[in-house]
């Protein structure tokens, strides 16, 4: 046997999985463009490229490469959105495969290069990449082992750096098994199941800890094994992913990694099950095979991002972060340092100084008496954000700034972003920020008062009053 069999039947069905996580991915995106974006939005994008424009020059769209250099106004915006969730749906069906994973592609990454604070998490760069990647899919021969193994390569590299980057870090809570005790309750976007999950003896949280290392630094070897340890990686990374969708709210970064986890099955594994392999190819096999060795292009970008986890000399990390601008090839690893407090920040506006009221987030924690909700695979981009606001709050990021001034305003698109507005018709005269910090109650608490919450109120700013 191969140790290295091709999956030819995986990566047949590949790009219309990943039609899927486009689909989600931009729906998410048309329902928060305008106020994210928009001319009345938080950070708009016709603003920022002016100032690219000024600042950079001709040099900027190589830097910054978007089709919304030429026209970003809000029905602009919303066409963008639109036109990825039809072309999603036809990569989904299968129809016009290459040019659709292109488009794709191209437009996703427009909106994530000038897409600033709101669009710069991990899971937009992995779908940059793997779309980018799949572009030459239809192409190449998907039964070549050097096609499945840049797959393969990919995903290992991207579970492994996870697990590196958490013992790199240095990070005492993550070293001693301690860092699952504070998970739960200060991960940017909790759920129901996580107050569930912080409730765990000290023991177990342990365990927990010892078992993610398993899933980041043991189990992505068997990516790269032999197809029947391949269908072992693969079950365990699928199961890891299901874990981690019950326990948080991460967008559709989950379900991607589900995706990627395809091309570990051989064929063997997926004819039983009715699946077979397209019966046209989109081209003629000899000329397929020519394309074929694109793929060890990937291949030895992965094996770099590798060498990167290890040592930074200046021409790699230079190559690479240009590889980056364009999504081609990215760093990954979440949770480096575990942030063991949380902070909120409780937006509070008021019409004459005395009385305040709050604005009502969708998603992020306020009310104490709300239980967390399950946001995934939407992504809330400002409910996230706001998280990274909190982490230092004792700075007022420029974006936050601009988010209050929107408020004083009383921008439509921003007041949509929210799920209750005090001031709808007339935008407050006031704003200020309250600082708290939230921990999770336990059980006797909760049944008690009902609270999922306890907070504990660190201070307030200065309010902010409306010009005039």
């Amino acid at each position: 046997m191969s140790p290295l069999p091709a999956g030819a039947i995986a990566l047949t069905l590949f790009p219309r999985l990943l039609g899927v996580i486009y689909l989600l991915a931009f729906a998410s995106l048309l329902v928060q463009v305008r106020g994210l974006y928009g001319r009345q939005g938080i950070l708009p994008i016709a603003e920022y490229t002016t100032r690219l424009r000024r600042h950079l020059g001709a040099r900027a769209f190589r830097l910054f490469p978007s089709c919304f250099w030429f026209q970003a106004a809000d029905p602009c915006l919303l066409a963008g959105a639109w036109a990825g969730i039809v072309l999603s749906l036809l990569l989904m069906a299968g129809i016009a495969i290459l040019p659709a994973l292109f488009l794709l592609w191209f437009l996703y990454l427009s909106f994530v290069s000038l897409g600033q604070e709101f669009l710069s998490f991990q899971w937009d760069a992995l779908l940059l990449e793997a779309g980018f990647m799949t572009i030459f899919l239809p192409l190449a021969n998907p039964a070549s082992p050097l096609v499945a193994f840049a797959y393969h390569i990919f995903l290992f590299r991207f579970m492994l750096s996870a697990g590196v980057v958490k013992l790199a870090s240095g990070d005492v809570n993550w070293r001693r098994l301690r860092a699952l005790t504070f998970h739960y309750e200060t991960q940017p976007l909790p759920n129901r199941l996580a107050w569930y999950a912080h409730q765990f003896p000290a023991w177990l949280q342990q365990l927990s800890c010892l078992g993610t290392f398993f899933f980041e630094l043991a189990v992505p070897f068997l990516c790269l094994a032999p197809a029947p340890l391949r269908l072992t990686g693969c079950l365990l990374l699928v199961a890891f992913q299901g874990l981690l969708i019950l326990s948080g709210s991460y967008g559709f970064f989950n379900l991607l990694t589900m995706v990627l986890c395809l091309p570990l099955l051989d064929d063997r594994y997926l004819a039983p099950l009715g699946f077979a392999q397209a019966a046209d190819p989109l081209l003629p096999t000899a000329l397929s095979a020519a394309f074929s060795p694109l793929f060890l292009a990937f291949i030895l970008l992965n094996g770099l991002q590798l060498l990167r986890l290890c040592t930074r000399p200046r021409w790699l990390t230079a190559f690479l972060n240009g590889c980056g601008q364009w999504g081609i090839s990215n760093p990954y690893g979440l949770f480096a340092i575990m942030t063991t407090t949380r902070y909120e920040f409780v937006i509070e506006g008021s019409s004459d100084g005395t009385s305040w009221q709050d604005y009502a987030f969708r998603w992020k924690p306020g009310d104490p008496a709300t239980p967390p909700r399950q946001a995934a695979p939407h992504q809330p981009r400002l409910d996230w954000q706001m998280w990274f606001a909190a982490l230092n709050p004792a700075t007022v990021e420029p974006w936050l700034a601009r988010l209050v001034q929107r408020l004083l305003e009383g921008s439509p698109p921003v007041l949509a972003l929210f799920a209750g507005v005090p001031f709808r018709t007339t935008p407050p005269r006031y704003i200020r920020l309250a600082v708290y910090q939230y921990h999770f109650t336990d059980g006797a608490t909760r049944r008690r008062s009902g609270h999922w919450w306890q907070r504990d109120e660190i201070g307030r700013s200065e309010p902010l009053a409306r010009p005039g």
